[in-house]
């Protein structure tokens, strides 16, 4: 079972790098050439990314799969 979670869990964040990075990339490219932001929205969306995966990866691992196969 803990396997068939991963696998999904790893399909979710293969999918989220591609939509991410697609994201970052136009934000980077069309963005305005004196807007700023970019600079300020581009690390506190990776910071925001990695506290949210590590909030997922934390309930992965918590999941209590012996209870779900009995």
């Amino acid at each position: 079972m803990f396997i068939i979670f991963l696998l999904i869990f790893l399909l979710f964040l293969a999918l989220w790098l591609f939509f991410s990075f697609a994201v970052i990339y136009h934000l980077r490219r069309y963005s305005f050439p004196g807007w700023t932001a970019a600079r300020f929205v581009v690390p506190l969306f990776f910071l925001l990314s990695f506290f949210f995966f590590c909030v997922a990866a934390y309930f992965l691992f918590t999941i209590p799969y012996a209870a779900l196969t009995s």
